[in-house]
């Protein structure tokens, strides 16, 4: 049957669908080109056929609309009217269930009878009845303890583990029309002059890692670079022991601009994962049964990508082509703790190469972590061989790492730089803000901070900064900008010199754009 039948065809793309990105013409080169996202990108592409499409095909909205037309209804059903419609998008991005309530009870919004809904539970009886995403499922995880119970059988517990399919979270992010305009399909190699010397990385398909990864796949494959993010969170402070640990997904087709932004919905919770009872287990097996339960939670989440990864399978993209798509494993974005924890490796070891842990931090160079060597040394282990690499690397007996079946995952290249917590609070606070005030002393460096004037867009720390027990992010940047006119006259030249190199290191990390000759 022909395709022009059923609905008109989208325009032809290119030869190589790649982002929306200009090309600039070549030109003399006048000079030398801004830094920043607005400079001139001269684009070079990936020389294999690459991100090609199959065939035309309607995305899943463009199927909801058509069915909504099929079936009588208006496009903002179950709402009533567009009005009512836009109304309920408005509470639901800027009131909180407790507002919302008490806003649709007011006897002006009450009283004027025109709204199908008239407090906060009518109001998300109408919010789940609107179409949604991959279906929610339960898998049960049954953990037997080591200590005994009041009834002298071996304590266990039957823990619920929420999952989406990520197979299905991938094929709604790359067919949602809202990111027409914001998808990328093809690796490219992004640089300022037309001599190809001054490389960018930006986007994640300027990054080596989507070129070289391309080079493994069939011809006209289209890599999905899964980026997944998970922290587990204290939700009681007072009283109980609630915690919550979720998983988040999102793809690095999608441009950056848009995945800080929460109403971009750039970013799909794709499971919660358990927090066991310490209780049912003894201080001896309690720190490695949370790695076996941690692992075997991902390995269950993730298992629907262990086939797709090497076959790839068909999608509709949001510009209404099918293509190839091949999700892998690109990014984990988590704090230093769970870095740990999936590398399967101790806390006081590096998870991302071998470097000795007394050796953290000392100018000395060192080999990265290669998971078939991982993997190798925990199969010895298994069989009781005791391989010396096993307690000198620091691993921990996880013989079935989540990530031990992915095919063109590499975890340990994965791992992002947390700012946070290595740089902002590790690296100036707790290493660089101490050593001053050792070399200054407290009450010297609190007098500096008092001293300093008052200046717009500078934060004046008029109290000092001995007295704060707790520093957020923002606190950090803003001590970052002051701590140079503290310091100064203050301490000798070389203290200044170390100074400079790491604000500047600091500040070099934060930008957005990077270039290869500052790297």
């Amino acid at each position: 049957m022909d395709i022009q039948e059923d609905y008109q065809l989208p325009p032809e793309p290119e030869e190589i669908h790649r982002s929306q990105q200009p090309y600039i013409e070549d030109i003399e080169d006048e000079g030398e080109p801004p830094v920043g996202p607005h400079c001139e990108r001269y684009i070079h592409e990936y020389p294999c056929p690459a991100g090609q499409w199959i065939r035309c095909a309607k995305t899943a909205f463009e199927n909801l609309v058509d069915c909504q037309a099929k079936e009588g209804k208006e496009h903002w059903e179950p709402f009533e009217s567009e009005e009512e419609w836009e109304l309920a998008m408005w509470l639901i991005k800027h009131i909180g269930q407790k507002s919302t309530d008490e806003y649709l009870k007011l006897p002006i919004v009450y009283n004027a009878g025109n709204l199908s809904f008239h407090n906060n539970y009518t109001f998300l009886q109408k919010v789940d009845a609107l179409p949604t995403g991959p279906e929610w499922d339960c898998e049960i995880v049954h953990v037997n303890g080591d200590r005994i119970g009041k009834d002298g059988k071996v304590m266990f517990e039957d823990l619920e583990l929420w999952l989406h399919d990520p197979v299905e979270c991938i094929r709604e992010l790359m067919g949602n029309p809202a990111f027409l305009e914001l998808m990328a399909y093809v690796p490219e190699k992004v640089y300022m002059d037309i001599k190809s010397k001054k490389q960018i990385y930006d986007e994640m398909w300027t990054a080596d890692w989507w070129w070289d990864t391309q080079d493994n796949l069939p011809e006209g494959a289209t890599i999905a670079p899964i980026i997944l993010s998970s922290d587990k969170t204290q939700l009681s402070q007072f009283h109980g022991d609630k915690k919550a640990w979720p998983v988040y997904l999102t793809i690095g087709n999608i441009a950056k601009e848009v995945w800080r932004q929460p109403s971009a919905h750039t970013t799909i919770l794709v499971g919660y994962l358990p927090a066991p009872k310490p209780e049912r287990l003894s201080d001896s097996t309690r720190s490695l049964a949370s790695y076996w339960l941690f692992h075997y939670c991902m390995l269950l989440i993730l298992e629907p990508l262990v086939e797709v990864e090497k076959v790839g399978v068909e999608m509709v993209c949001a510009d209404g082509y099918v293509r190839c798509v091949h999700p892998i494993l690109a990014a984990y974005v988590t704090d230093y703790p769970e870095q740990c924890l999936i590398a399967c490796c101790l806390e006081n070891h590096c998870p991302r190469c071998l470097v000795l842990p007394d050796e953290r931090g000392s100018p000395v160079e060192s080999l990265l972590c290669d998971v078939d060597d991982t993997l190798h040394v925990l199969r010895k282990h298994r069989r009781g061989q005791e391989p010396p690499k096993f307690e000198q690397d620091g691993i921990c007996a996880v013989y079935q790492p989540f990530w031990h079946n992915l095919p063109h995952c590499n975890i340990f290249k994965c791992f992002t730089p947390d700012l946070l917590h290595q740089i902002h609070k590790g690296v100036f606070k707790d290493h660089f803000v101490k050593w001053c005030s050792a070399i200054m002393g407290t009450d010297e460096i609190d007098a500096c901070f008092k001293a300093m004037a008052a200046h717009p867009g500078l934060r004046h720390f008029k109290k000092g900064i001995s007295f704060v027990s707790q520093w957020t992010g923002t606190e950090h940047k803003e001590m970052e900008k002051v701590i140079m006119g503290v310091l100064s006259g203050a301490v000798n030249s070389r203290v200044l010199t170390v100074a400079r190199a790491l604000l500047d290191f600091i500040f070099y990390a934060q930008h957005q754009l990077q270039l290869i000759l500052v790297l």
